[in-house]
This record gives C-alpha cells, sequence and structure tokens, in this order.
C-alpha cells in the first residue's frame, strides 16, 4: 500500500515537472506560430529599417556590455574569491545579488538623476549610446561575476595556486595560467548570459536612454513601444531578439564543450 502510494506521488512530480517544460517550449515555440498567421507582414517587417537599426543597436551594447563584463568582473571575482576582508558578504551581495533583483526601471531613474541632465557631477550621458550599455551592464555583468567567483572559489580550495607559488610563479603567471584557464568555460558560460540578458535588458535603458529612434532605440523598447499599435512589426522584433539569444548561447555551449576555446586561449 505505501509503495502504491509513493508512486502515485513520483507519478504526480514528473507530472508537474513535465507541465512546467511543456508550458515554458510552448511559450517560446508560440510566437513563432503567431508569426505563421501573418506570415506577409512578417517578411516585410524584416526589411523595416527601424526594426534593422535596433537589433543593431541591441547587439552592439550587448556585446560592448558584455566585453566590459568580462574586463572588470573577472578580476572583481578573482578578489572575491582569493582574499578576506571586512564586510565582504554583504559586499558580494550588493555587487552579485541585489543587482540582479533590483527593478529595472529603478535602476534607470537613478541613473538618470546621477548621471543626466541634472547630474551633480556635471556629467550628461543620458539618451545615448553609453547609456545604454552602463544600464545593461549594471544589471548584466553578474552573470559573470557570480559564475567566476564560484569557479575561482574551488580552484583556490584546492590549492593549486599554492603548489605553484612555492614553486616560484609569480601572482600575475598563477592567475593567468590557472585560474583564467580552469575558469574558462565558466567565464564563456557568464558572458554568455551576460549577453543574452544584455539583448533583453528594458526597464533601464528605458529611462537612462529612452526611445530615440536610430539612435538609442533597441529591440525591447521597440517592442515596448509598438506592441499596441503594430503587433505585427512587434512579434518580428521579438522573434529576432530571442532567436539570436538563443543561437549564441548554443555557440558559447558548443564552443566551450568542444574544447575550441584552448585553441583560441592559448594562441592568444
Amino acid at each position: 500500500m505505501k509503495y502504491g502510494i509513493q508512486r502515485i506521488i513520483m507519478m504526480v512530480i514528473y507530472a508537474l515537472g513535465i507541465f512546467m517544460m511543456s508550458w515554458t517550449i510552448f511559450v517560446f515555440l508560440y510566437q513563432y506560430i503567431a508569426a505563421f498567421r501573418s506570415w506577409d507582414g512578417v517578411l516585410t517587417a524584416f526589411g523595416n529599417a527601424r526594426i534593422l537599426s535596433a537589433l543593431w543597436l541591441s547587439f552592439a551594447s550587448a556585446v560592448i556590455t558584455a566585453i566590459c563584463a568580462c574586463i572588470f568582473g573577472v578580476p572583481l571575482a578573482y578578489l572575491f574569491a582569493t582574499k578576506q576582508f571586512f564586510g565582504k558578504t554583504a559586499i558580494e551581495n550588493l555587487t552579485i545579488d541585489v543587482p540582479q533583483t533590483f527593478p529595472p526601471i529603478a535602476e534607470g531613474i537613478i541613473f538618470l538623476l546621477m548621471l543626466g541632465p541634472d547630474s551633480p557631477f556635471h556629467i550628461n550621458i543620458a539618451y545615448t549610446f553609453t547609456a545604454l550599455v552602463i544600464a545593461k551592464l549594471f544589471v548584466c555583468a553578474p552573470f559573470v561575476i557570480a559564475l567566476t567567483t564560484r569557479k575561482f572559489s574551488e580552484i583556490q580550495q584546492s590549492g593549486l595556486d599554492v603548489v605553484a607559488q612555492s614553486l616560484g610563479a609569480q601572482p600575475l603567471q598563477i592567475f593567468y595560467t590557472i585560474y583564467v584557464p580552469m575558469a574558462f568555460k565558466d567565464i564563456m558560460g557568464g558572458t554568455a548570459l551576460c549577453w543574452a540578458r544584455a539583448m533583453g535588458e528594458l526597464g533601464g535603458s528605458l529611462i537612462f536612454a529612452g526611445v530615440i529612434p536610430f539612435k538609442t532605440e533597441i529591440i525591447p523598447t521597440f517592442i515596448q513601444e509598438s506592441a499596441a499599435s503594430d503587433t505585427v512589426a512587434a512579434l518580428t522584433a521579438s522573434i529576432m531578439i530571442v532567436t539570436a539569444s538563443i543561437i549564441s548561447l548554443f555557440f558559447f555551449k558548443i564552443l566551450t564543450r568542444s574544447g575550441l576555446w584552448k585553441v583560441l586561449f592559448y594562441r592568444v
């Protein structure tokens, strides 16, 4: 009797999991299903200059965001993983966890007040491409920092750096020849997530960078502006950005799993 009840409970658990999986996949695929219903309009929208400009600005700002996240995030992850200092836990939470849960609209307002027309620092970069990158970097960089910190901590706990140091390796050599190569998959994974998140960032960009066609309008803000008046154009833009994000994630996974990254890394 008990075995029968346990089996039923396990079947319910599996059913719930399968339902969640099916729902997620269906929601993702429905945009393509909807596109077939308006195929002519979607094909026309693919050539829309405003959408193409928004796609390019989304792509370019996301790439720069991901690069900046690596440049600043990897050293910060190394600091978090290898050094102990007062308030470390609180600082890690403020740097990694809080930005990911921070209301994007609030982030945009803060940046607008801090670096906008009324900036106390007399720096006005609101409604510019730079504003796009800054708004995206705040919420997207934590993906790189979090994954890299976790891997760097594992390496530090293994003691490999101590062994290398005992053999005469300098700190920079240890960082470049042990930490970075061993954590490269995690760095790349964090970069891929950072890029994909940056492609879809809306709130901060909407407030701080604005929606200026051919200047600061990205795909998410274009969709937000067009959803009510031109659903076909909004759908086309959605398909573009989602497809681009999926392709990039698959590319990064193939790159890291195939070992090709080792050839690229050691050539550099």
